[in-house]
Order: structure tokens, then sequence, then C-alpha cells
């Protein structure tokens, strides 16, 4: 296992790197489950943890595993994608090298903010 859950200095919980870990490297494989803005008819805390589907902007992602816990920063040093060899899962990655015991970010985006700013 390359990383942990934690009490984080930045916000709630936090992921962390149990290893040093090189950039490009997988930080782990997360199933996720599709729905549809449909499905969400109104604000909920649910939302706050939702990625936007990268295929489709009305759909959104529901990450299991360690996934909706990275807490946010611009630049972050994760990043995440469909997996390659199975679409059924996101790929979180290292996007520089990381030390054991840093907090592990990714960029929530300019979207998940101005949406926010809506409420």
């Amino acid at each position: 296992m390359k990383i942990t859950v934690r009490e984080s200095p930045t916000h709630g919980l936090g992921v962390f790197a149990l290893q040093d870990i090189a950039a490009g490297e997988t930080l782990e494989l997360c199933p996720y489950i599709v729905i549809d803005d449909d499905d969400l008819q109104e604000a909920n805390r649910l939302n706050d943890y939702l990625f936007t589907s990268p295929d489709d902007p009305n759909d959104y992602l529901v990450v299991m595993g360690c996934g909706m816990l990275y807490n946010h920063a611009a630049p972050g040093n994760a990043k995440w994608e469909v997996d390659e060899t199975d679409n059924r899962f996101l790929r979180f990655y290292a996007d520089c090298d990381i030390k054991a015991g840093e907090e592990l970010f990714h960029d929530y985006g300019e979207e998940y903010w101005t949406t926010r700013a809506d409420e």
C-alpha cells in the first residue's frame, strides 16, 4: 500500500504517501459509479465529492477508494485519468516526485469552484 487516509492540516481527512513515490507512478485505481445530472435535483453534501465526467459534462462520477478524499491544491502533486487498460477505474498518479509523509493533492479545476459560488 502506497497511500493512507488520515487527518489533514488542510481540511478534514486527506490522502498521504506512505513511501517515496516517483512521478508518473500509480497511487491507486478507484472504481466509480456514473450518475446523470438529472439525478442531482438539489444541492447536497455529496455534490462536494463528485468528479465531472471527462466524457460528458452532464455526468458525474462517484469515486470509490480514497479518490473522494484527495484535498485541493493548484497545482496539485497528483492527477487522475480514466484508466487506459480498464475504463471502469480512475487511475490516480503522482504528477511529480512525492516524499513519504506528504499529503497528496489534486487540482479540482475551475468548474468546481464556480459551481459552488452559485449555491
